[in-house]
């Protein structure tokens, strides 16, 4: 009787635990052990039950005005396809040393906005989905081909572009009109010719943010025949040519008439009304300038722009640890969409990163500010090659710096970093 009351027993005690515990897998771990890993990181899956799903965690670093309107457009995206996202906003200046942190300790939450140029960097360090296996492989196609090339590596995206913001040099109409010119200058005569118009009238020709070293760089690139440290760099091996001597003539007549600052020419301006007839900036801060401005206009007299090849971008990865990759796929999808796209660049005044978007709302602005057609706001070089330009410009800030500021002579910018040996 004593072995009946145990099997009757321990029956009872089994149904108990299976009405108790009914996710119980009675197949132990060898049923976990039997799954294909790959696709359990890669193919979009969730291991989370659809009841007990954690709101996706997004990671940024963006001013305080440009996230809350980050803040909208992600909730309004996650409503409509019934995920929960927790968003955080890092500070910019330690934005980088916080993700590097995170990612080594496998904390970066579900999806991160990078900077689309530091996307290879994070791919290649095993901290980041393919996204080629996910939802997003198709959406991929409709973002703009050269950001989808910053964000490229080992044959797999590894990014979804989100937007774009391209350096941009401005001129007031009128001082190309006083100097004789009718387009943006073009050679070292042609420059001259502003420089004139400058001494005339004892004033300073171009204001650069001396801070912004991818926008001082960018400039650099424009003068002929390209003055910028990688382009100097590539010609160290080669002896100074008449060419090169001009470049260094320019840099020298146009040293006295720099205005550098320590902010944003046109977001500085006093009154709306930046300093010198000729700026750089980008182009979200001037159309921003334009429309705080209220009609009033933020330049003395109608201006036309000049797209230089460098562009800041973003784009949106997703991090290995997640276990949400679906749910992070779909919603990078909303976020990517024409609609959001479009929403996004009216708030925040930075180009959609999606194709067919970017090409109405360049045409618009070429419209209003007296732009070739179809200028190029993308560099013509490869996506790696403008990685590797924003590298070599950090490795000479200094020496940038100090030409602006006239601590050194054009031709000792161009000498030191001719005598750099490439490691």
């Amino acid at each position: 009787m004593k072995r009946r009351h145990q099997v009757v027993l321990f029956a009872v005690l089994l149904l108990s635990l299976t009405i108790l515990s009914p996710s119980f897998d009675f197949r132990g771990s060898q049923h976990n052990q039997g799954r294909n890993q790959e696709k359990d990181t890669y193919t979009g899956v969730s291991s989370r039950n659809e009841d007990t799903r954690a709101p996706l965690d997004v990671m940024v670093s963006m001013s305080a005005e440009e996230f809350a309107s980050f803040q909208k457009v992600a909730k309004e995206v996650a409503t409509s396809i019934y995920v929960e996202v927790n968003l955080r906003n890092v500070e910019p200046k330690e934005y980088k040393e916080v993700l590097d942190q995170e990612f080594s300790l496998g904390e970066n939450g579900d999806i991160i906005l990078l900077d689309s140029d530091q996307v290879q960097h994070y791919a290649r360090k095993g901290y980041l989905v393919p996204l080629n296996a996910t939802a997003l492989s198709k959406a991929l196609g409709d973002s703009v081909a050269e950001l989808r090339g910053m964000t490229e590596w080992n044959g797999y995206q590894w990014a979804m572009p989100f937007d774009l913001d391209p350096y941009v040099m401005g001129v007031t109409a009128s001082y190309l009109n006083e100097a004789g010119l009718q387009d943006f200058p073009q050679n070292r005569e042609q420059w001259s010719k502003l420089i004139k118009a400058s001494q005339t009238k004892s004033t300073p020709l171009i204001s650069l943010n001396i801070d912004d070293i991818y926008g001082v760089g960018a400039w650099l690139s424009y003068l002929p025949p390209g003055m910028a440290p990688d382009q100097i760099l590539k010609m160290q091996l080669i002896p100074i040519t008449n060419e090169s001597q001009q470049g260094v003539g320019l840099l020298r007549e146009l040293q006295p008439y720099i205005m550098t600052m320590s902010a944003d020419p046109v977001l500085s301006a006093s009154e709306y009304k930046v300093p010198t007839p000729m700026f750089v900036s980008t182009l979200s801060r001037i159309l921003h300038a334009d429309e705080a401005a209220k009609g009033r206009g933020t330049f003395t007299s109608p201006v036309s722009l000049q797209a230089l090849q460098a562009v800041e971008s973003r784009s949106m990865v997703i991090t290995a640890g997640t276990v949400e990759t679906d749910a992070a796929s779909r919603w990078i999808e909303g976020m990517s969409s024409a609609v959001t796209q479009t929403k996004w660049y009216k708030q925040t005044n930075r180009l959609p990163a999606r194709q067919q978007e970017n090409k109405k709302e360049v045409g618009d602005v070429e419209s209003r500010y007296n732009m070739a057609s179809n200028q190029s706001w993308l560099a013509k070089e490869s996506p790696m090659q403008a990685i590797e330009n924003k590298t070599m410009i950090d490795r000479f800030r200094k020496r940038v710096q100090q030409l602006l500021e006239g601590e050194i002579s054009a031709a000792q910018y161009v000498s030191s970093i001719r005598k750099t040996v490439n490691p």
